[in-house]
């Protein structure tokens, strides 16, 4: 998941380098490519967070008399 997650943050500065380096005389199905390459990115992106979404009721950590008590996992 780490390595997905630098992809996508480092991937305008990938896709600046690439225009400037002569993506930008490339011709449509170049272009069709990299709108695939980036659809499978988002898509495995969002497989591999589906797992670790969080779902159910927020019941958040709180003091109470001075300590600190847990919140419920679900």
């Amino acid at each position: 998941m780490r390595s997905i997650e630098y992809l996508l943050m480092s991937l305008p500065l990938v896709l600046i380098g690439a225009w400037f380096i002569g993506l930008r005389h490339a011709s449509y199905r170049v272009f069709m490519a990299i709108a695939v390459l980036l659809a499978v990115l988002g898509g495995a992106l969002y497989w591999m967070s589906a797992e670790r979404a969080f779902t159910g009721a927020y019941d958040p950590a709180h003091l109470q008399g001075g300590k600190i008590i847990p919140g419920r996992t679900p």
